[in-house]
């Protein structure tokens, strides 16, 4: 079973960037995910991570301090699977 959920995804000016936000993330045990930037999001590559709204201010001090460059952070509505 699916439904939508608010999820923040934040976006990034190139590719490089996000993937230096997966690395940051996974080595620093941070939650989300990459994923493709959705439809409703503007970005200037086709990047994003995801995770919940509620983790919107420790991910931006993070990638800030590791210099990470960010493009937004957006909250839509995405499609989950519930269990």
């Amino acid at each position: 079973m699916r439904e939508k959920r608010p999820a923040l995804v934040i976006t990034f000016p190139t590719t490089a960037a996000a993937m230096g936000c997966e690395t940051l993330c996974i080595e620093r045990g941070l939650p989300g995910r990459t994923i493709p930037v959705p439809g409703e999001v503007a970005a200037g590559c086709g990047l994003a991570w995801k995770a919940l709204p509620s983790e919107e201010d420790l991910l931006r001090g993070e990638l800030a301090a590791a210099g990470v460059p960010t493009e937004g952070f957006t909250v839509i509505d995405m499609w989950e699977v519930v269990r």
